[in-house]
């Protein structure tokens, strides 16, 4: 038996609530992939038979993400946009802008 392994995270804390846990890891288990360690709310690590790799290009699922839940760009536009508003204000307040 040969494995691979692969690492899913996100950008925010979404392995938290075992209800996200569980469905990420019902979509991942269509490819034959098992958790093998969860690190922290952001990370998990999988492993499957590489067997499992003849039905990949059929399923719904892509087997080799390795991201789940907000991508980055919506996470960290956010940001940007809130750091942005914030300093505007606070230039507004102090009279320098």
């Amino acid at each position: 038996m040969e494995l691979e392994y692969k690492i899913v995270q996100s950008t925010t804390p979404h392995f938290a609530k075992s209800g996200n846990l569980k469905a990420v890891l019902d979509e991942e288990a269509q490819s034959g992939w098992q958790l093998v360690e969860k690190f922290d709310n952001y990370k998990i690590r999988l492993q499957r038979d590489i067997s499992h790799r003849t039905g990949d290009a059929t399923r719904t699922v892509d087997a080799y993400r390795t991201q789940v839940g907000l991508s980055n760009f919506v996470t960290y536009g956010t940001a940007t946009f809130v750091t942005l508003a914030v300093v505007l204000v606070i230039f507004r307040l102090v009279g320098t802008f």
